[in-house]
Order: C-alpha cells, then structure tokens, then sequence
C-alpha cells in the first residue's frame, strides 16, 4: 500500500556526516519475555522515535533474553527527473520493517519535510510530482511504527513538468472592429497585473453578443517571452489568462480569445468567459490539454509570431471594459 500525501509537516533529522557512526543503545534494562514469540521488536524510549529496538530472538521459556538491533535504512538511493521525480534504493536489510519514509526539500542541507510513505519493506521506488519547476533533495528512513533508521544521504533531481508559467505580454495594439480603437485608454497598463487598468469605454458599436462581430472592440497582446525550449517534444495546452472588470454588471458580458501563430495573420476560433462581477476579477481560456483547435510547434509559439487578440462583447455599448492584464501559459511535453 502507498501513501503519497503529505505528513502534516512532520521533518526528518537532517543528513549529518557522523550519523551512520552513532553506536545504537542498548534497550535491554527491566525487560522480559513472557508472552512475546521469536522475532518481536520491542520499541523503548520516550521522546523522539528510537533507532534501536529489543529484539525478541529466542522463544524458549528464558525471561528477559533479548538482543538489540539497528534498523537500517535502505541504501543506493537514486533520484532520476523529468516531467516527475522518481527514486529508487535498495531495500533495508532488516525484513521486520514496514516500509519507508520519503522526505524532501529544495537544499541538500534541509530542512526535509515527509512528503509520502512506501511500502513494504521490498519496495524500491517512489514517484514524486511538485507543485513547481525546480532541483529537489530526497532522504529515506526505513520505519517500523514509530521506529525509525537513520535518513539515507541526500540525492537530487531536477523536476521539469513541461510548464512555462503565466507569463504576461509586453506589447500591444488596437485590432479592427467595434470603433476600431480597441482599449483606447492606457492601453500599455493591459498586460502586467499590477492594479493600473487599460480601459475600454463605450465598448464597440453595436449590441450583438457574437464573439465574431465586427462591431465589438478588439485588440492585440504579443511578446509573451512563453520560452518553450526548442526540443518539447508535444504542445499540450495553451491558457489565456486575463484580469479586467466593468463599469456596471448588467445585460450581457464576455470576454472573447482568439489567438495566432503566423503574426497574426490567421486567428484560432474564439473561446470566451461570461464577465461574473464589476471588479477587476481573473479568467481564464483555454487549458493545460486545450489546443485551440489545432497542434502547434514551438515556432510558433515565439514572440515572431505568437498574439492573443481579446474582443470585448456587451449587449450595451455603453459598457466600459477595465483591463489588468493579459498572461499566457503553454504546456508541453518535453
């Protein structure tokens, strides 16, 4: 059985130099048998988890004959990454284990925090999944209850899950359509998501509700920087994420996408968001597995020749459209 989730924030000792060398304690004093069967460890201590157990090793009638035991940690522990991390290591030596625990952390120095168990003590590989992009540390403890080995040394790999993040535009125009004149007002204050607003008044020139109408508003974000190294292997999804609000929530209200990967020559289908509230508030179109209709290569992707073009629809054209910004994500398989 494995548990993956995480262990309510529970840290593992710290890798130290010495801490194969520490000579296990003896846990013998005032101990008998009676009642026990050959090989029952017998966990002794208080405070933190011990390393060292008595272990039953003789069923005969002789009260209080013990033997001490190390339990040992797995050894040969590997990490290989990629779009997730997996590690591998050579089970502990000790049969009477119930499995091991994982830890990580973002330095090969710590603080490790458990992020899963694996089990049973044969098993001899885990798989994580970050939440993010990064080098990640891993130590192993084998355990037994709450009897647990000295950590494993640390190991690290890279975890690359084929994301680029939002990244927001950094350039801008106003498209055809409506009054030809696209978010008029400041309209440099639409790409960063920083509170200052590119604003839309009077959006366009007619009432209909069709994304597709020349008589809505319309306007271009481009320079992107997405970065989709040039060897991913699949485009996956591309995500328009914008932040904008109206002067009044009523009637109708959407905010339309199309996007392009020849300069804007050709334009995907519109996907579009219902506007939900008059704040400044975050939609997005699009997805990690949305593709907009057709496949893409990283070329296209680049600053050259990827645009979004954001189209502003109202059944009143007396609607001012605020913008705060404009992000765009692409996931891809490296």
């Amino acid at each position: 059985m494995v548990s993956t989730g995480a262990a309510g924030g529970r840290q593992a000792p710290q890798p130290r130099a010495d801490v194969s060398s520490a000579a296990p304690r003896p846990a013998t004093r005032g101990l008998r048998a009676g009642g026990l069967i050959l090989g029952t460890a017998l966990m002794i201590g208080l405070g933190a988890p011990p390393t060292t157990a008595a272990l039953l090793t003789d069923s005969r009638a002789l009260p209080g004959l013990f033997a001490t035991d190390t339990l040992n940690p797995p050894t040969v522990l590997t990490a290989s990454g990629g779009t997730s991390v997996t590690l591998s290591w050579t089970p502990t030596v000790d049969p009477y284990a119930a499995g091991y625990l994982v830890f990580r952390s973002t330095a090969s120095s710590g603080p490790f925090v458990q992020i899963g168990t694996r089990t049973p003590w044969l098993a001899t590989a885990y798989t994580d999944t970050p939440t993010s992009a990064g080098t990640y540390w891993y130590v192993l403890q084998s355990y037994l209850v709450s009897w647990t080995s000295a950590s494993t040394s640390a190991v690290s790999a890279a975890f690359n899950p084929g994301v680029t993040g939002f990244k927001r535009c950094t350039a801008q125009v106003a498209d055809t359509g409506g009054d030809n004149n696209g978010y008029e007002g400041t309209a440099a204050n639409g790409c960063a998501v920083d509170g200052a607003v590119a604003t839309d008044t009077n959006s366009g020139s007619g009432t209909s509700t069709s994304c597709t109408s020349t008589a809505k508003d319309r306007h271009r974000f481009s320079a992107f920087g997405l970065g989709v190294p040039s060897t991913a292997s699949v485009i996956n999804g591309i995500s328009v994420r914008v932040k904008l609000g109206l002067d009044l929530l009523s009637g109708t209200n959407l905010v339309c996408a199309q996007i392009s990967g020849d300069g804007g020559t050709t334009w995907t289908a519109t996907q579009s968001a219902a506007i939900t509230a008059a704040g400044l508030t975050t939609y997005t179109l699009g997805g990690a597995a949305n593709l907009w209709g057709r496949t893409w290569t990283t070329a296209q992707l680049s600053d050259a020749n990827f645009r979004v073009r954001l189209i502003n629809v109202s059944s009143n054209n007396a609607r001012d459209f605020r913008l705060d910004g404009v992000e765009v994500q692409v996931s891809y398989t490296p």
